[in-house]
C-alpha cells in the first residue's frame, strides 16, 4: 500500500473556559480536520465545572465535585 502524500497544514487552537478546539487547515486554507473537547460533557471523571468567573476576566476558580 502506498504512502499518502504529505501536504503542508496549519493547527489552529481555540483554548476557552469550558473547550478546547483545534482545526486543521491546508495551504488553501481548506479545513480537513476538525474536532473539540467539552470539559463539562467529555471530561465528567475530572469534575471540572466552572463555579466562578471573576470581573477581570483573567480569573476562573475551578472546584472539583
Amino acid at each position: 500500500m502506498a504512502e499518502p502524500a504529505a501536504r503542508r497544514c496549519c493547527l489552529g487552537w481555540d483554548f476557552s473556559t469550558q473547550q478546547v478546539k483545534v482545526v486543521a487547515v491546508d495551504a488553501e486554507l481548506n479545513v480537513f480536520y476538525e474536532d473539540s473537547v467539552h470539559f463539562d460533557r467529555d471530561l465528567l471523571e475530572f469534575g471540572a465545572a466552572v463555579e466562578h468567573l471573576e470581573d477581570d476576566r483573567a480569573t476562573i476558580l475551578l472546584v472539583p465535585e
